[in-house]
């Protein structure tokens, strides 16, 4: 109907009328495209929202199994300790002996750095990496990402190092599955039987367990500062959410 009145008015050269169905038809245009970016603005805060709150539960969760995995490591740490000093000494005092058997049946077990990464991945796959507008929040993101990959550039190669280590000292001993240990780490583990002096006699044993405990005291240095960007973040994801949608991510949740 407006092209037909914008053409008769052509005919009749009434310049006017022109104008006007002209900008009516550009404001019409204009307007509805407007409302279709508003309503493409209003989707992505939605889906930013729900990345957030989503981001917040991974690290989270994030927080707890590298804080797990750490104290483990501590663990680990100390029960080798107690190792090398019966080694060193070619005895162990009885309140050792279960720190000892723990320290054997746990030797090498690192876990690679962890990062929960559903939703840094859903945001990708779906091409909206950009959606988060808070620069400093993608800029650790970023910065949590590249370090977690380049720690678990070199997991495979510890891996063999320490699985190597181990087999020299799981050869001197005997595992019995008969007798168990409870552990808060592990459940429970099984006990060990060994001869503490054959064991310290032997040059290569102390020197496998000193090497494993190397690689495990370098992993925890190396997974402190993972922990440390993790509990950084989270506070950033609290403020956005609260300061743009009014959202306390520890009592609401997402409809």
């Amino acid at each position: 109907m407006i092209l037909r009145r914008i053409a008769d008015a052509f005919r009749t050269q009434d310049w006017f009328t022109v104008l006007v169905e002209t900008l009516i038809v550009v404001l019409g245009v204009y307007l509805g495209l407007q409302v279709n970016t508003w309503n493409d603005a209003r989707i992505e805060r939605k889906q930013e929202r729900e990345f957030l709150v989503n981001l917040h539960e991974d690290f989270v969760e994030g927080i707890a199994g590298q804080t797990r995995d750490l104290q483990f490591l501590a663990q680990q740490l100390s029960d080798q300790a107690a190792i090398l000093k019966a080694l060193n000494s070619c005895a162990l005092v009885p309140e050792q002996s279960e720190a000892f058997q723990r320290g054997v049946n746990t030797l090498g077990f690192i876990n690679p750095p962890r990062l929960f990464r559903r939703t840094i991945d859903e945001m990708a796959a779906a091409g909206k990496n950009n959606l988060i507008q808070n620069n400093f929040i993608k800029e650790k993101l970023a910065k949590i990402v590249g370090m977690v990959e380049w720690r678990s550039a070199g997991f495979d190669q510890i891996s063999r190092l320490t699985e190597h280590y181990r087999f020299i000292v799981e050869e001197q001993v005997v595992y019995d599955i008969d007798r168990t240990y409870n552990d808060p780490f592990l459940g429970s583990f099984f006990g060990v039987t060994y001869d503490i002096n054959t064991l310290c006699q032997e040059i290569k044993t102390a020197s496998a367990i000193s090497a494993i405990s190397n690689i495990t005291q370098e992993r925890r240095r190396a997974y402190l500062p993972i922990l440390d960007e993790y509990n950084a973040l989270l506070p950033m994801l609290e403020a956005e959410l609260h300061n743009r949608w009014n959202v306390n991510i520890t009592e609401e949740t997402i409809p």
